[in-house]
């Protein structure tokens, strides 16, 4: 398996930290729009990319056919 570069590995620790601490003070998920902007992604696009490898990896669970689906499973 190929090492991430320090900018996923970043990226990809920004968006666990955002989403936990949203979690935490909102008691629901982030949006993706809300996501990708606290981890300064440029479009949706990129930020699903993300959050899909995320889950691909086993970082993030996703609930099927929901708003806000996306939620941690390891921090």
């Amino acid at each position: 398996m190929q090492s991430r570069s320090p900018r996923n590995r970043q990226t990809r620790n920004t968006i666990v930290r955002y989403m936990v601490d949203f979690q935490n003070e909102h008691g629901c998920q982030p949006t993706v729009r809300e996501i990708g902007a606290a981890a300064g992604l440029s479009s949706t696009s990129t930020t699903a990319g993300y959050l899909n490898r995320m889950v691909r990896d086993g970082v993030l669970g996703r609930k099927e056919g929901r708003n806000r689906s996306y939620f941690v499973i390891e921090s």
